[in-house]
């Protein structure tokens, strides 16, 4: 869901595009063919592009099993689309796209959350998204596949560095229908939306100068589209969660102004062996336990969830591991949102389950709301 903030900086920056530019840009419809490794990398055809990576990570015993909670994201903007007399080869000034990145860590014993953010109009090779497989990065932050499908991860900044490799456990998990995931009623208000919804992480984190060996899971999502919101939407609520019995579960909302929930709203579920299903906005309820106010925007945050779906035979509480994470962006895309690790447990079927996840909320802050 994170690729709609793209998107709304955009449209808080740009003049308005002409009508004939507009129409370049592609839409995401139905019945696009997802091919892997080259839907790893960059789409410059669709105006906005994401890719997300979060996870939950242990220190070993000895070295104090400190947990933490991370999120690293990259995003691609475009400027104009690609036209058919672009030169095969562009100058290293030329400016297509724009590119920020987002990096959040949690300490859980601390219940310590820092973030920091970076923006690049990507000359000179600074920042940029390969087409063809997964390479996108912003100076030394990045996040590139190697040939035996291993994604590396490296990021650092407010006293924090990450350097993960993630190995995928199951195949990518396409999401929707037809291959998009439907955002709002209309042709186009869609996205192209796949994750590798469990990958072992493994590698090192420092925090204030102290090194820890970690390991853990990770989830992915990659998303691209063009159009995909629509007027009267307030922003979503979007939950992720790794049980530990080897399932995952994704629900989102997108909210409407005034109140009520968006009927394109849905979710995926994803059996141990892979195997997805589609969730439909009525086959599932996400509903807020509780609220946390931020002391420093004034943004009322639902806190804690209450999960269920019938048809499953799904029962799940949710909590945050940590009230305060959220985030404030105004160096990249001017949004304050509020993404942070959570824990649940309850019931599939018959089956007693724990889980780790993240949750995004978007929408709640007075200033810095996503435009739509």
């Amino acid at each position: 869901m994170t690729l709609i903030l793209a998107a709304a900086f955009l449209l808080s920056i740009l003049p308005p595009a002409s009508a004939a530019e507009e129409a370049r840009w592609r839409p995401a419809l139905p019945g696009y063919v997802y091919a892997f490794p080259r839907d790893h990398g960059a789409h410059p055809g669709f105006r906005t592009e994401w890719w997300y990576f979060s996870g939950h990570l242990k220190a070993p015993q000895e070295e104090g099993g400190e947990r933490f909670a991370f999120m690293l994201t990259f995003f691609r903007s475009g400027l104009r689309p690609p036209a058919p007399d672009d030169p095969p080869r562009r100058s290293r000034w030329a400016l297509r796209d724009l590119h920020f990145a987002h990096f959040a860590l949690l300490d859980v014993r601390a219940k310590r959350h820092r973030h920091t953010e970076r923006f690049s109009r990507g000359a000179l090779g600074e920042a940029g998204a390969e087409e063809g497989g997964l390479n996108v990065w912003i100076r030394d932050w990045r996040a590139g596949m190697e040939r035996d499908g291993a994604i590396r991860l490296a990021a650092e900044g407010v006293g924090a560095k990450l350097a993960l490799v993630l190995a995928p456990r199951k195949p990518p998990v396409v999401h929707g229908r037809e291959g998009v995931s439907q955002k709002a009623e209309g042709e186009g208000r869609a996205s192209h939306y796949y994750s590798f919804t469990r990958l072992a992480a493994q590698g090192e984190l420092t925090l204030d100068g102290r090194a820890f060996r970690v390991e853990g899971s990770a989830w992915m999502d990659h998303e691209f589209g063009s159009n995909q919101l629509a007027p009267g939407q307030a922003g979503w609520d979007w939950l992720s969660l790794q049980l530990a019995d080897g399932r995952e579960l994704m629900l989102y909302h997108m909210r409407r102004e005034g109140g009520g929930i968006d009927p394109q709203s849905s979710g995926t579920v994803v059996d141990a062996d892979g195997r997805a299903r589609h969730l439909p906005r009525d086959a599932f309820r996400f509903e807020p336990a509780g609220t946390w106010k931020s002391p420093v925007t004034g943004a009322v945050y639902p806190m804690g969830w209450r999960v269920r779906v019938s048809g499953e035979g799904i029962e799940l509480e949710v909590r945050p591991l940590a009230e305060d994470q959220e985030l404030s962006t105004e160096g990249s895309t001017r949004v304050i949102y509020w993404e942070g690790g959570v824990e649940a447990k309850g019931r599939w079927g018959a089956e007693s389950v724990t889980g780790v996840g993240f949750a995004e909320l978007v929408g709640y802050a007075a200033k810095g709301r996503p435009r739509f």
